[in-house]
């Protein structure tokens, strides 16, 4: 795909990469509920409750559709993709996204569809983050680390097209760390994912606790 000289100032897309094989899980991981809701919705509601202009959400073959807050499936905000190869890796759920994102847009968010915690404003506080910072690659840091979702420009875009394995766009923020601006969250921000049944159970356990803790 070819990117304009000069994309529109402003304009942030998100790609959730949504396609993996839940292997440590043992079961497809993003249609397990928490509080009621699936995991895979979760994430998506909260991109789509963002500022994000647009959200890709990139599934495997046979996934279930995410639904808007309004029920619908699709709409203006929201577009489906289907990677038919989730076991090359998340690399190639990656280009998938990729492959359907505005010319326009100056940058793109990666986010990971496992983590039940994100919310529309750590999503907006990174994308604040974007603007400031120009064109630098903006992340979170959660107790000292780099987490996800992460904000990557446009320049860096053809690097991330080329990335192959499952490692995502890791291999690009380690390339450019001197490009890499961390926003600490750790107060803000829960970034738990969920791999293992044991981390699911943990989940439900914690919205067992809040709903003792209201009544």
């Amino acid at each position: 795909m070819t990117y304009p000289a000069r994309p529109v100032i402003g304009i942030i897309e998100g790609i959730v990469l949504a396609a993996g094989l839940s292997t440590r899980m043992g079961r497809p991981k993003l249609q397990l509920e928490i509080d009621g809701i699936p995991l895979l919705d979760r994430v998506v509601g909260a991109a789509l409750d963002s500022r994000l202009q647009r959200v890709i959400v990139v599934l495997g073959p046979s996934q279930h559709v995410p639904r808007r807050p309004d029920g619908k499936e699709e709409g203006p905000r929201l577009r489906i993709v289907r990677n038919s190869h989730p076991e090359r890796g998340m690399s190639s759920s990656l280009r998938a996204g990729l492959a359907e994102l505005s010319p326009s847009a100056s940058g793109v968010m990666i986010l990971l569809a496992d983590q039940p915690w994100l919310t529309p404003m750590v999503i907006d506080t990174l994308i604040d983050s974007f603007h400031r910072h120009g064109d630098k690659i903006v992340a979170p840091e959660v107790h000292g680390r780099r987490s996800n979702p992460v904000v990557i420009p446009r320049r860096f875009i053809g690097e991330l097209e080329e990335v192959v394995g499952d490692s995502g766009g890791r291999s690009v923020l380690n390339r450019h760390a001197q490009s890499v601006v961390l926003i600490e969250m750790s107060s803000l921000y829960d970034d738990t994912d969920l791999d293992t049944p044991e981390d699911l159970a943990a989940a439900r356990a914690r919205i067992s606790r809040s709903e003792t803790r209201n009544r």
